[in-house]
């Protein structure tokens, strides 16, 4: 007996949910679950609320404080991918993020103005060598610096992506499904027997075929996760500002890189690359993809225009792309 596809939609996290899952049982049964996951997410992780785990950790940065088993395995990926970065993913960016501006959840601001910057002056660069947290997880406990206070928007989507799907897919024996946060994607099992699930990325402003239709990925099982400057951006008195901060400078990249797709096994990993390769451009960011991270295929949009594709070095693309004519092939 087929089974048919369901959808649910709805919003957290700042962002459009988009559920679909194969299941002899109705959607219903299954939706209280999946919103009820990024609602708990978001308490725990959102800088925005005060009585999240995150804002507690930020007022308390400076004294050792007990954390839950999710946040201590965040704070464990964030050592992670700090590391095989090269201190590019650096999660103590929350009073650049404040500096230029983003203080309030982004889809309450209503105009431009409402984006004041803050009046301190120019913040001083991270080091790229040191990440300033002395995590215990065998005893659950966190020690940040005093003043170092955590943006954590940069890993919480894709994680929650992640876990929502494994739990879908392997207790609740789900055998296709897609979940889809604000273009942070994960699939498996093919939308039927025959047909992978269909993957629309869209061109950003300043692509030269940015009119065309969408690209469309085909794929069975994997992930991918797009990071753009464009989406969430605004005018300030300092000129345009966005939120990917380039640890480096303390401010917004500078980049030439204007969007990022990045296609792998785990959706963790491909929203990480994305946002790196938006923040340091191509001629520092491809290098540093090529040794870290052979296993992802990329696609990147530069400001001029030009489409790059990356496959990757260690394995086989996990997909298939349609209308793509990339400029530049990296193989």
């Amino acid at each position: 007996m087929s089974v048919m596809l369901q959808e649910s939609s709805f919003r957290s996290m700042n962002t459009q949910i988009q559920v679909i899952l194969a299941a002899s049982s109705e959607m219903s049964e299954f939706a209280p679950l999946i919103q009820s996951y990024f609602a708990k997410a978001e308490r725990r992780f959102s800088r925005f609320l005060p009585s999240s785990e995150c804002s507690r950790l930020n007022r308390k940065s400076g004294s050792r404080c007990m954390i839950s088993d999710e946040m201590a395995n965040v704070l464990e990926l964030c050592q992670h991918y700090f590391e095989v970065t090269e201190g590019v993913f650096n999660i103590f960016i929350l009073p650049a993020l404040e500096h230029a501006g983003y203080r309030r959840s982004f889809e309450t601001i209503s105009n431009g103005d409402e984006f004041s910057e803050a009046s301190h002056n120019p913040l001083l660069p991270l080091p790229k060598d040191c990440l300033y947290m002395d995590l215990d997880s065998a005893m659950s406990s966190v020690l940040f610096p005093a003043n170092q206070q955590m943006d954590l928007g940069g890993i919480v989507k894709s994680w929650t992506v992640q876990g929502l799907s494994d739990l879908l897919r392997i207790e609740r024996q789900i055998q296709r499904g897609l979940v889809n946060a604000g273009g942070d994607v994960e699939v498996w099992g093919g939308a039927s027997d025959r047909e992978p699930w269909v993957i629309a990325i869209d061109r950003p402003n300043g692509s030269r075929m940015h009119q065309l239709d969408d690209l469309l990925l085909l794929l069975e099982d994997g992930a991918v996760a797009t990071s753009s400057t464009q989406k969430r951006s605004w005018r300030s008195s300092r000129g345009s500002m966005h939120h990917l901060i380039d640890p480096r400078t303390m401010k917004p990249g500078r980049s030439s890189v204007i969007q990022c797709s990045v296609v792998g096994e785990q959706l963790v990993d491909c929203e990480i690359w994305a946002k790196v390769m938006c923040i340091i451009g191509l001629e520092d960011g491809m290098p540093l993809f090529r040794r870290h991270a052979q296993r992802l295929e990329a696609l990147i949009f530069t400001e001029d225009g030009t489409l790059h594709h990356v496959k990757p070095s260690a394995n086989r693309s996990k997909g298939q792309w349609l209308g793509l004519e990339a400029d530049f092939v990296y193989v």
